[in-house]
């Protein structure tokens, strides 16, 4: 017997913003569902765009398992009038999981899990890919938007001088809560102001009693250019030498400031 199919949703909402020669769209929906949203199941030959977005991940990811909350039609797209585009998202923030990880995440999982002996979940985390889903990603080109070497960096002082917001949003990727031992959270927040755009695309890591990491992709365009600044860095430190208060590690927007670097790129995207 067939199980009866889940309730239709509402569609995804939208908002656009226009800048200059830029548009920049946020596409916002609900969590993505535990069970196949068609019923009887998607047919597997079918290709995966044609399929539910459950079974659409799981076929295209092919993760040991995905993280509790995933939004999977929720984005960001920044769009060049001249062709071009960057955008984020859940699918493309996840392929950049390592299926395969046997290194850190591994090495500080084997301490979590002696830590917590007597913890089922902890028995069960260590396996051949990074269960955090910690991801490097950067955002995904589209077009005629090409990176190029550059040494030109975001002025992060300029931008903490108050001005107007034109436009603002938040955009949840995916969230997981570790079974409330820690946190992993993939997020994307955009600001205009009539100076240019912000972006920061976050991940953000914290793995009680063992690690928080932050890895983070910045982009900035000031206004009447046609390029976007794009700088990504990864920090992260043992929550054991972490001298801050327990409410600043588990604040993404504040412990970032706390981490030692460890990785940083920088690159000019370009309409070309």
């Amino acid at each position: 017997m067939s199980r009866p199919a889940e309730p239709k949703l509402p569609p995804p909402r939208e908002a656009e913003y226009m800048f200059d020669d830029w548009t920049i769209k946020v596409t916002k929906s609900h969590i993505m569902g535990s069970q196949c949203e068609v019923q009887g199941g998607c047919d597997e030959s079918l290709e995966p765009e044609k399929r539910c977005n459950l079974c659409r991940y799981e076929h295209i990811l092919r993760l040991p398992s995905l993280p509790d909350m995933v939004f999977a039609d929720n984005s960001l797209k920044i769009s060049h009038k001249g062709g071009g585009s960057i955008t984020f998202n859940a699918l493309d923030a996840l392929k950049c999981v390592n299926v395969h990880e046997e290194n850190l995440q591994v090495a500080h999982a084997e301490a979590w899990k002696e830590a917590r002996s007597n913890c089922e979940f902890a028995q069960k985390v260590v396996k051949p890919y990074d269960w955090t889903y910690t991801t490097d990603f950067r955002g995904a080109l589209d077009g005629n938007l090409l990176a190029e070497k550059s040494s030109e960096r975001i002025d992060l002082d300029k931008l903490r001088v108050r001005e107007e917001i034109k436009f603002y949003d938040e955009v949840f990727l995916y969230e997981d809560e570790l079974d409330d031992n820690g946190s992993t959270r993939c997020v994307v927040k955009v600001r205009v102001m009539p100076s240019g755009f912000f972006v920061v695309f976050r991940h953000y890591l914290r793995v009680d009693q063992v690690i928080v990491r932050v890895n983070d992709t910045r982009l900035y365009s000031p206004k009447g250019a046609s390029y976007i600044l794009r700088e990504t860095s990864s920090r992260e430190a043992p929550i054991s030498k972490l001298r801050v208060d327990a409410s600043v590690y588990k604040d993404a927007d504040v412990v970032w400031q706390h981490l030692p670097l460890v990785t940083e790129t920088v690159d000019k995207l370009v309409v070309v």
